[in-house]
């Protein structure tokens, strides 16, 4: 029996006729067995959904709703400029604040101090050797890198060449 519908007692069968005839009159039988089923009671509601009445908007209520609402409202005229004002106090705020900021950092400005040399008494560049480091000091600076023969033969020879006059 799955996938058939039961049948319906005669009651609701009877109930439903009269739903679908007219859903807002109901005799007092059709009225009381409806608040005792459920499903009656879907159904009725069901039909007085669809059903169009009188109490329902008059025709063309929705339509002409924006005008209506729209002259409920109060008038505003606006001006053309209504933030000119606001703007010309604003553009004379920036240049007070700009120009009064450009003279208080020009009146607190430090004096400018101008260093002097000194003359030079001593003429250096005539007591200073043309160059500061001494002969064969750059053969030092490979000492690391060389064997260890190198090394003693570099030590020898600069050994020699300290003990000339």
């Amino acid at each position: 029996m799955k996938g058939q519908f039961s049948p319906l007692a005669e009651t609701c069968r009877q109930a439903l006729a009269e739903i679908e005839v007219d859903p807002l009159e109901l005799t007092p039988v059709t009225a009381a067995h409806v608040r005792t089923c459920h499903a009656c009671a879907e159904t009725r509601v069901a039909w007085l959904a669809q059903e169009e009445t009188q109490a329902q908007a008059p025709a063309g209520y929705f339509e002409r709703l924006p005008d209506r609402i729209l002259s409920k409202l109060p008038v505003r005229t606006r001006s053309r400029r209504p933030h000119f004002a606001l703007w010309a106090m604003a553009a004379a705020v920036l240049l007070a604040v700009g120009v009064g900021g450009f003279w208080a950092g020009r009146a607190n400005r430090a004096p400018m101090v101008e260093a002097t040399l000194a003359p030079a008494t001593v003429e250096t560049h005539d007591t200073l050797p043309d160059t500061p480091f001494l002969e064969g000091e750059e053969d030092y600076v490979q000492l690391p890198n060389l064997s260890p023969e190198e090394a003693h033969a570099l030590i020898e020879r600069v050994r020699s060449q300290d003990s000339r006059p």
